[in-house]
This record gives structure tokens, sequence and C-alpha cells, in this order.
């Protein structure tokens, strides 16, 4: 029997007759580290899971040119308040209207405090510093936390942009890719960096990371075991690199 940790009755899960398929949701403790573009599009998918609880950990205040890649239209009311919005809370705002189970935290992860996160089942990571994410990931792979990191890499050909959006898995079973796939050095050329307003490959790039996570926990079927999934915008080619 699923807990209602929805604010009003699921029956889009009940008219697909998924009820069943949804309590494998049920009791899990997230953390979304990082709740920009694609951290926020991950809180919207996750939100509409009956997880028990979700964490938010980020330390930006959400500012104007945050609305044009967030979920959903931010009201013009919400600049004109006295004081910082974190995105946290701003976030916690709108979906605590959804779930009931959403933890806002005005703090940055790192090596200092990430023990916060050992009562956590899953985190999803989603920073966009190299060496942060290398720390980050090592320490969760040693507290024995599974985890999707992501990466959206953007640049500028001629008067064209190319991206390629990164999925990668990391659990106790499958974790000799990491090393692999993430590294310390932060990337040369980058125009993700000054071009940050793509809603759509921070929404793409989230849909794959919770698509992953949800095979990871047997709501989708997985046949291949995928840990690492790269889509390439130029061609249109979804790769899964372990196969």
């Amino acid at each position: 029997m699923i807990n209602n940790v929805f604010r009003y009755p699921d029956t889009n899960s009940s008219r697909a007759k998924i009820e069943l398929l949804n309590e494998k949701f049920v009791g899990l403790k997230i953390g979304i580290i990082g709740v920009g573009g694609t951290g926020a599009y991950t809180l919207d998918l996750i939100a509409k899971t009956p997880v028990s609880q979700i964490h938010l950990y980020d330390g930006d205040i959400f500012q104007l040119h945050n609305a044009f890649r967030a979920p959903g239209a931010t009201p013009s009311a919400k600049f004109e308040c006295d004081g910082d919005l974190y995105k946290v809370d701003y976030y916690y705002q709108i979906y605590n209207e959804m779930h009931s189970g959403i933890f806002p935290h005005q703090q940055y992860i790192t090596l200092e405090n990430i023990s916060e996160l050992g009562t956590l089942d899953f985190i999803f990571l989603s920073v966009d510093r190299n060496s942060v994410r290398y720390e980050i990931t090592n320490k969760l792979l040693s507290m024995g936390i599974p985890f999707i990191d992501v990466g959206l890499g953007v640049n500028a050909l001629e008067n064209e942009l190319i991206a390629t959006l990164r999925a990668t898995l990391v659990t106790e079973q499958k974790s000799d890719h990491l090393q692999n796939r993430i590294g310390p050095e932060e990337a040369t050329e980058n125009e993700y960096k000054t071009n940050i307003q793509i809603a759509d490959l921070n929404c793409l790039n989230a849909a794959l990371a919770v698509v992953t996570w949800k095979r990871y926990v047997g709501f989708y079927q997985d046949l291949k075991k995928t840990h690492n999934s790269l889509y390439f915008i130029n061609t249109g080619k979804l790769l899964n690199e372990d196969t």
C-alpha cells in the first residue's frame, strides 16, 4: 500500500493501472545536488513519483536569468520581493504544493558536509564544475550511495550550437566506468557557461537521468543494464556506451 505523499490523489497512475509499479518508489529518500537548469527538471520529474523524501542542495540565489531555463513560468513578482530567494526555497514553494516530502537545504555540498547525505538512498548530481563533481562522486562511491551524474556540453560551430548530453549511473555493483567518464579537469571551451538559457537541453538531460534511475529501481525494463548514455544533438544519436 503506497503511503500518500501527494497533496491530492494520483489519478494518473490509477488511470494507467500502474499503482503496483509505483510501490517501487515508496520509502526512497532522494537527494538532488544542484537545482539549476537540469537539477530543476530532475526535481519536476521526481516530484511526480511517490518517493518518501526529496532533499534539495544548492547555495545559489534564484535570479532573473534562471527563469528562462526553469520548469514552468516564474511570476514576475518573485523578482520584486525584498531579500534574496534561494533556488532551493523557490522550488520548494512550487513543488511542496504537490509533494509533501521536499526538504530545501541552502548549502553547497562539499567534502566537509557530504556526510549529511548518508541517510539517502539515491543521489542526482547536477553541478557545472568538474573539480567539484569529481570530489563528490568519489566520496559518494566510498559511502556506498548509488547516484547519477549528468553532464551537458555546448559549443558554438559557426552560427549553430552543437551539444552532447550525458547521464552516468554509478552503483556499488558497477563503478569501474567512473574514472573514464568523470575527471577533475575543467573543460577549456564550453559555450554553456554563457548561453545558459537552453531549457530544452536541461530538460532532456534530466529526462535521461530520471529514465536511467527508473530502470535502476525496476520501474522500466533494462535489458542492457545501461550505466552511461550519451546523446548527440547534431546527429540525434543516443549511445549506450556499455554495449
